[in-house]
């Protein structure tokens, strides 16, 4: 079975005007592998900046270098999560006294 997938998220905890920063994915049906033109996108934004990123599927190659692409993405933002959290808990540390 083949799903599609949208999801569009706010960045920032609660809505305020002036933080805008997004992220929103979209992954098309392709009807259970009959479409291989199905679009794959995901769309990174702050305020003033968008990057966006396309994940084409239609031949052997492209599958395997754009899913070698997310898998790499998805590696590095883990990582670079790891490496922000344990810095905010090293400045939490010696500003706590």
């Amino acid at each position: 079975m083949s799903m599609a997938y949208n999801k569009r998220m706010f960045l920032s905890a609660g809505s305020t005007e002036d933080s805008t920063a997004f992220i929103q994915a979209t992954a098309q049906s392709t009807y259970n592998g009959q479409d291989p033109l199905a679009h794959f996108t995901l769309i990174i934004a702050d305020c003033h900046r968008r990057i966006m990123l396309d994940f084409a599927l239609t031949s052997v190659y492209l599958r395997k270098r754009n899913l070698a692409k997310l898998d790499r993405l998805v590696r590095v933002i883990n990582e670079f999560s790891e490496a922000v959290h344990a810095e905010a808990k090293l400045i939490e540390k010696r500003y706590k006294d």
